[in-house]
C-alpha cells in the first residue's frame, strides 16, 4: 500500500477523481443501496467535514 501512495505523484493519479458520489453518516443507506444498485463508480462515506471540503 505505501508504494503505491508514493508513486500517486509520479503517476499523475488522483483517487478523490475517481469517487462518482459522497455520502454523510447520516445516509450510509443510501451509499450501499446505491453501491449495491451497480449504477455508480465509486461511493464514499465520509465524515460531514470532509463533505464540506469538496
Amino acid at each position: 500500500m505505501m508504494e503505491l501512495v508514493e508513486r500517486l505523484v509520479p503517476w499523475n493519479l488522483h483517487p478523490e477523481d475517481l469517487i462518482t458520489h459522497r455520502f454523510s453518516l447520516d445516509h450510509v443507506d443510501k451509499a450501499y443501496s446505491l453501491m449495491a444498485s451497480g449504477r455508480s463508480g465509486k461511493v464514499a462515506v465520509c465524515f460531514d467535514e470532509e463533505l464540506r471540503q469538496s
